[in-house]
């Protein structure tokens, strides 16, 4: 594996407007490294520095990345004379909703990222509001007596749309925040939420979107959630805790999981339901539809709590009738049968290198990243063209030495 390092040296201007004097202060060294083509950048300091290094060090890249996304929802909604509007007014609505519950160290490294890269803030906002506005991916956590070893092994698939060309800007970052726990985000350029990650108490976190009538803007997206479950928690209770005291918005199931306590959890949420299910669920054995096993947890968008399942559009539910729809659709007969096979037919060896094949097995052609945690282990594949992740060779990252403090 080749790799290149630079260090780059960023001065952070910021200025007060309520009191009258300029304040110059001077960040941390941003580290650029280069991993067979995959960037990793390293980030510390308070929320303005963490957005402004970014935004510098990645300036072309996230006016880019800004530009392609945005463009392409402007493209996609082919409305005549006023697409440009229809879309701005698509995202514009879900941010001004929840940006009252948006915390306001992500509000400040915002404005630190547009500082920094030339993007007006108002784009960067539109950005961040996409997530709540889409749905799909796979999940699963396993170790004990299914993994070679014991180890606990964690897949994440993020299934979104390939035709958006996010994976161009696929960047891993390595985020030593000040005064709280330092993290790594395997995102892309101009995105400062969290969709997949890995903390230093070696907890990791994915989420499946799970479409549900009980949903609303006004609330955390559900970015910044896993952003602070990755900044705050240190164990899997704490992470739990933290997302069901949250005031939610969209129907998400969260996949979490803790490498030193060799377990996993799966949260299932709606914006006013959250319900915690651990491997082999009593709960679950109930459910008809569902799957469970010994150390193993893993979800597409399928609730097994009947109360959330009775809200959910997802995997053809149907609010509006009496009683629980079985699920159908990809969703559940491909990503989530095809993860209980590939976890049952892997039993007692199950390694990263069988955990990237069922990856393989249940991505659809919309899979963007798929993303194996073995701490310290971290092995990850973007989509490249219309060629999905998981069918991509994945390259490994050490997240130990990553994450150690800088000397």
């Amino acid at each position: 594996m080749r790799r290149r390092q630079f260090y780059v040296l960023i001065l952070v201007f910021g200025v007060s407007l309520t009191a009258s004097h300029w304040s110059l202060t001077t960040a941390e060294e941003a580290v650029i490294e280069q991993y067979d083509g995959l960037q990793v950048i390293h980030l510390s300091g308070t929320p303005y520095e963490l957005g402004y290094q970014h935004g510098t060090v990645l300036k072309a890249q996230v006016q880019a990345s800004v530009r392609q996304i945005l463009g392409y929802f402007r493209r996609y909604l082919k409305i005549p004379l006023v697409r440009s509007w229809a879309a701005n007014w698509w995202l514009d609505r879900p941010w001004r909703e929840a940006a009252p519950f948006v915390p306001s160290d992500y509000l400040e490294e915002l404005r630190g990222l547009a500082d920094g890269s030339g993007v007006p803030l108002r784009d960067l906002y539109r950005l961040h509001a996409i997530p709540d506005r889409t749905y799909s991916c796979a999940n699963f956590a396993a170790w004990g007596r299914v993994t070679n070893g014991g180890r606990l092994i964690h897949l994440r698939n993020l299934d979104w749309n390939i035709d958006v060309g996010i994976q161009q800007f696929a960047t891993v970052f390595v985020v030593h925040p000040k005064g709280k726990r330092a993290f790594i985000n395997l995102g892309w350029a101009g995105f400062v939420g969290v969709l997949t990650g890995l903390n230093d108490a070696q907890l990791s976190i994915g989420q499946v979107g799970a479409e549900t009538v009980d949903a609303t803007f006004r609330g955390e997206p559900m970015v910044f959630l896993m952003r602070r479950v990755l900044e705050e928690a240190d164990t899997l209770e704490e992470a739990a805790t933290l997302i069901r005291q949250a005031r939610r918005t969209v129907g998400v199931n969260y996949v979490m999981a803790d490498a030193k306590a060799r377990a996993g959890i799966i949260l299932e949420t709606t914006h006013r339901e959250a319900r915690v299910f651990e491997a082999d669920d009593p709960a679950e054995h109930a459910v008809a539809y569902a799957r469970p096993m010994p150390d193993a947890v893993f979800r597409a968008d399928t609730a097994m709590d009947p109360r959330i399942r009775n809200r959910q559009l997802a995997s053809h539910g149907d609010p509006r009738r009496p009683g629980l729809e079985p699920p159908s659709g990809s969703a559940y007969e491909v990503r989530y049968l095809g993860q209980a096979a590939g976890l049952e037919a892997s039993l007692g060896y199950l390694d990263p290198v069988a955990a990237q094949e069922i990856a393989k097995t249940v991505a659809p052609n919309s899979n963007v990243q798929s993303v194996v945690f073995a701490w310290p282990e971290v092995w990850v594949a973007n989509a490249s063209g219309t060629t999905p992740a998981a069918q991509r060779p994945y390259l490994q990252l050490d997240a130990q030495t990553l994450l150690a403090p800088a000397n």
